[in-house]
């Protein structure tokens, strides 16, 4: 690797995908900033990235929270001395189909999956622009808001929005030396490119 310190903060790293984005990172190089809600859910990424050597910090928040996102950047300046990649992992489970859900839940997961996106990238973007560098943001989404399925359901809308925020945002940072990226379930990343 050409830079050995990249920094790297993952939203949603105790969950699965979360956990596995951050343990590539953590492997090609880079050191991690795990966020979450739970402490708890974080141990075994957090632990995993030590076993491999790469440094790791720990900051819980509210990614639907557009001042704690923030926050959660500028604690991984402050620790590492340094900023490169954000991955904005949404975890969102549903508790009911279309058909029963609610008012609330439909808040909460247009929340999680596409406010806490845009409020990651306007973070990360904030930041590079502040430091005077480049930078890379990783959106993850899932299949659904890639194939165009006949039937589309809420959860499937809320992953096109991000898909479309994602073109949207790669445009517009695109001059400044931002890269934006789609990353879906099911796909390799292939994390080299990220921290090179």
């Amino acid at each position: 690797m050409n830079s050995p310190r990249k920094i790297a903060l993952v939203t949603g790293a105790g969950q699965s995908t979360g956990r596995g984005i951050a343990l590539r990172l953590a492997k090609e190089g880079a050191d991690i900033v795990l966020v979450d809600r739970d402490a708890a859910s974080l141990k075994d990424t957090a632990d995993g990235i030590t076993a491999i050597g790469r440094r790791v910090s720990i900051f819980l928040t509210d990614i639907t929270r557009q001042e704690q996102l923030r926050d959660a950047v500028d604690h991984a300046e402050k620790t590492f001395g340094n900023f490169d990649i954000m991955v904005n992992n949404p975890v969102f489970e549903r508790e009911h189909a279309d058909a029963d859900i609610g008012y609330e839940e439909v808040e909460r997961l247009i929340s999680h999956s596409i406010q806490s996106t845009l409020w990651g990238i306007q973070a990360a973007a904030d930041k590079f622009r502040q430091r005077n560098q480049k930078g890379t943001i990783i959106n993850v989404s899932s299949s659904a808001g890639h194939e165009n399925p006949a039937l589309v359901d809420i959860l499937t809308a809320s992953k096109m929005a991000v898909r479309a925020l994602t073109q949207a945002a790669s445009k517009e940072l695109a001059p400044a030396g931002v890269m934006v990226t789609l990353q879906c379930f099911g796909t390799i990343i292939p994390a080299a490119r990220y921290v090179s």
